[in-house]
């Protein structure tokens, strides 16, 4: 039976496409003979107290390999989400308690798994470890780039120095796994020689895959994160908008400015906006297939319009079309495949007008949600693609 470590910093019960993404490849990989052990923390995201309530703990198989195959760490410093310097202290403990953890288990292992954002979660298991065990790196998201883009502090002056540490955790690595494949020709370009590289999707697992029916009323859904990435400028124009045109908005929503938007709701008293705190990501699944149109709206830069959010795929797993205005490879699957609206640094009047041709033209409405079907099936279940990762780790 071949031993699999998978060090991530976020994990089931945790919400999110990160830690989603890590119970499914923990599930399907033990499911498929694996003998799967996980690195993780104590679940915080996006904060702690949520996880006081047991019905985030959903999973029987996993609740009871807690402790035995799930290793969670305290930490002292708090994730504090308004302070930069706290994050780093935050990210800096992690990564000296994944070096020592690495450095002592790695022997028992056949294969080191990590994911990476946050960055130093892949430094303390690649960088200054002595081991013959296969590590492969999973990439959801490009650093140093990605905070540059954010804006939030001054990298500048030590950026050299940051794209060299990337450039080496590449290298490092015997395999890599992206989730978007607009990131493969970045990291080929930093390599000093050829890599395996698999490009592996979010996806759906076949117990989220039953969904209830489309309500009757024509509906827009946002669901997930609404921090330092996220234009919520944009977000809260087209929510002003929707109830305007008396469309029922559903905002399934944490994180920086998830308060601003719900302070503005109140304020303006908009009648057709419900703004839900975060639940498990069954309920949310299923509040979201209710839905007509998701949206996805991100800041106007070339890193942020470039990726490949969470809430596209869990739209698409949803039967859910995509409204959204992002550039790359999100882009181009939504246009080509004809799975919703796309246009890069689109404005709030054309996303808008998109929804509204979607409400009033019915045939076009049907003809791309059994395209979203579809690719669904084609592209994103677990149950399919978890043999791609197989093969791709064995070669």
């Amino acid at each position: 039976m071949p031993k699999i470590l998978l060090v991530t910093q976020n994990f089931y019960p945790e919400i999110g496409s990160a830690a989603n993404r890590m119970k499914n490849l923990f599930l399907h990989l033990k499911a498929n003979g694996y003998d799967v052990h996980v690195f993780t923390t104590e679940p915080s995201y996006p904060n702690r107290n949520m996880y006081k309530n047991k019905k985030y703990y959903d999973d029987k198989t996993i609740n009871a390999l807690e402790g035995t195959k799930i290793t969670r760490i305290s930490m002292r410093h708090e994730k504090h989400k308004h302070s930069m310097t706290s994050r780093i202290y935050h990210y800096a403990e992690f990564m000296l308690k994944v070096h020592y953890f690495v450095r002592k288990t790695s022997h028992l292992f056949d294969y080191i798994y990590v994911s990476s954002p946050n960055i130093f979660t892949a430094w303390g298991t690649l960088f200054f470890q002595k081991t013959n065990t296969q590590r492969i790196l999973e990439i959801r998201d490009l650093w140093p780039d990605s905070v540059v883009a954010l804006d939030t502090m001054n990298i500048k002056p030590v950026l050299p120095m940051l794209v060299q540490l990337e450039r080496q955790m590449y290298n490092n690595a015997d395999k890599i796994v992206v989730n978007n494949t607009a990131f493969i020709p970045h990291i080929k370009q930093m390599l000093s020689a050829n890599k395996p590289m698999l490009y592996l999707p979010n996806a759906i697992n076949g117990k989220e895959n039953q969904l209830p029916a489309q309500s009757s009323s024509f509906s827009v859904v946002y669901s997930g994160n609404v921090g330092l990435a996220q234009n919520i400028d944009q977000l809260i124009e087209i929510a002003e908008r929707l109830n305007e045109a008396q469309i029922t908005f559903n905002a399934i929503i944490y994180g920086v400015n998830a308060n601003q938007f719900k302070a503005y709701v109140k304020e303006r008293q908009l009648k057709y906006v419900n703004v839900f705190d975060p639940m498990p990501r069954q309920e949310c699944l299923q509040l979201m297939a209710k839905s007509h149109i998701a949206l996805s709206i991100l800041k106007d830069t070339d890193v942020f319009l470039n990726v490949m959010p969470g809430k596209v795929i869990d739209a698409i797993c949803s039967n859910v079309l995509i409204v959204t205005n992002l550039g790359g490879d999100t882009n181009q699957l939504i246009n080509e495949e004809q799975i919703g609206y796309a246009r890069e640094s689109a404005t709030t009047d054309e996303l808008m007008t998109a929804i509204l041709e979607y409400k009033h033209n019915r045939q076009l409405y049907q003809e791309h949600r059994n395209n979203t079907i579809k690719i669904k099936n084609r592209d994103f279940i677990w149950e399919k693609n978890i043999h791609k990762l197989i093969n791709f780790i064995e070669a």
